[in-house]
């Protein structure tokens, strides 16, 4: 099997049909006026399409840039204009649709410095560290990056990949690469839906599954035992916790930590099968080939940065030039992070995110993981609002049945005065990205409302979001 669409029963292919259709499609497009080099947008939904034109685009030497659903005609004008894309597709099914001009006269990716391999992806980063900017790939990328990820996690034929991420984002759309380099299946999901997925866990055959925190406890909520066959839950996106890790370990999760990016056509490291839950902040080794740049641990972390066959061709540009965002080589990442002499990766949040309290440089992540052994408590940010006499104070936002001043007693206990939380905020749930994560923006204005920052309101610290 190649493709199972769980939203569509006629979605079933092997890969012979897959060969056929993606054949097929190429024909379209190259009697539709595509030629080797161009960018062509296309939507996220529907996902079989989508994942149609991954093949169809890479055997016509093509890039494919997918597109969020809903996006308005002034963003998506936007986005045509700063990635240079020449075409746009409008889906009609597996056996139709059409190509439409954008009118952009790109010179392509022919133009300026030379590429070491053919533009292959070009796609928006997941905007969890400010404003989203859209990273180019190449194939040489794709390659790499599914050829290390299928190495390490033993992916091959006969196996099967559930993807309920984005597959506009690069955590989703690596699963078909890898799975089409593999001889695996890929398991389409509209989106995440616990129950939906505990069941094709096991309807299917799932050998591996891709997740972001939040979707794990969604799922090891509904209190079923992971299926048997399960051999690999890829979890990454952000940090997972202590408690929640060890949650899913002793239900017999098979876990696997990862940490990537989009400019790195998703991992730049990733763990062994877990065993106990992970110290803070570690994320495993990085993988063959990629070079790292930061401290040795213990110690202060620093910005890290990586060089290798992953790292990506360069930020978009309508001219479509590589090289924008790399020196010698080399992705200065927003993270922050340390190398342990186990050669284990540790990343401790990012450097856009320290807080500076009374003086005091304070990591959220850190924070985050020692609130996470407090009783009663689910998930948990930390965010910084400004403050007039020290700098910025610490807010802690969280779901659970733990009462602010519970929390609040509980840091006094345990943490530094810098490190403790002056606000406790419990939320019904704490808002995500469309990618899963957590969406530190809205945090941090919800944050803001709930204690009248900038309103002349009377502030608290302890409050709770209805």
């Amino acid at each position: 099997m190649a493709i199972i669409d769980a939203a569509d029963p006629a979605g079933v292919w092997d890969y012979d049909i897959l060969h056929v259709l993606a054949g097929e499609r190429v024909e379209r497009l190259l009697g539709q006026g595509l030629r080797a080099g161009q960018l062509v947008a296309v939507p996220e939904r529907p996902s079989l399409d989508l994942v149609l034109m991954q093949h169809a685009l890479a055997r016509s030497q093509a890039a494919l840039l997918p597109v969020r659903d809903g996006l308005g005609p002034e963003s998506m004008r936007a986005l045509l204009q700063a990635t240079g894309a020449e075409w746009i597709w409008r889906s009609e099914g597996p056996d139709g649709g059409r190509l439409v001009t954008t009118g952009c006269q790109t010179a392509g990716p022919s133009h300026g410095a030379p590429w070491p391999s053919p533009l292959a992806l070009v796609v928006e980063t997941s905007g969890s560290g400010g404003a989203p900017r859209a990273v180019m790939l190449t194939a040489r990328n794709l390659l790499g990056s599914a050829a290390l990820v299928n190495r390490h996690l033993a992916l091959g034929a006969g196996d099967a990949w559930l993807c309920c991420l984005p597959l506009r984002h690069i955590g989703g759309l690596s699963i078909p690469y890898r799975c089409a380099l593999g001889g695996a299946a890929v398991v389409l999901h509209q989106g995440f839906h616990a129950e939906a997925v505990a069941d094709d866990l096991v309807r299917h055959g799932v050998t591996h599954l891709s997740l972001v925190p939040p979707m794990l406890a969604r799922l090891l909520d509904l209190g079923r035992p992971p299926p048997p066959g399960l051999r690999v839950v890829l979890v990454g996106g952000q940090s997972l916790s202590v408690p929640l890790a060890g949650r899913a370990l002793e239900a017999g999760w098979p876990l696997h930590l990862t940490y990537g990016m989009t400019e790195t056509a998703s991992q730049v490291a990733c763990s062994d099968r877990l065993v106990v839950p992970p110290a803070v902040g570690a994320v495993g080794g990085p993988l063959p080939g990629l070079e790292i740049d930061c401290p040795a641990c213990p110690g202060t972390p620093e910005v890290l940065k990586v060089r290798g066959p992953v790292v990506m061709a360069g930020y978009a540009n309508p001219g479509r030039v590589p090289g924008d965002g790399l020196a010698d080589g080399w992705l200065r990442t927003s993270d922050l992070a340390c190398l342990d002499p186990d050669g284990v990766l540790h990343v401790l949040g990012r450097a856009d995110e320290v807080l500076v309290t009374a003086g005091v440089k304070v990591y959220p992540a850190a924070v985050e993981a020692a609130l996470t052994q407090a009783l009663e408590l689910g998930e948990v940010a930390v965010v910084g609002l400004p403050d007039a006499v020290w700098g910025q104070r610490l807010v802690a936002l969280y779901t659970g049945g733990a009462t602010p001043a519970r929390l609040e007693a509980w840091c006094r206990a345990r943490l530094s005065g810098p490190e403790r939380p002056r606000a406790f905020i419990r939320c019904p749930e704490l808002p995500t990205l469309q990618s899963g994560k957590l969406d530190r923006g809205r945090l941090r204005k919800l944050a803001a409302a709930a204690l009248g920052v900038g309103s002349g309101g009377e502030e608290s610290s302890a409050n709770e979001l209805k």
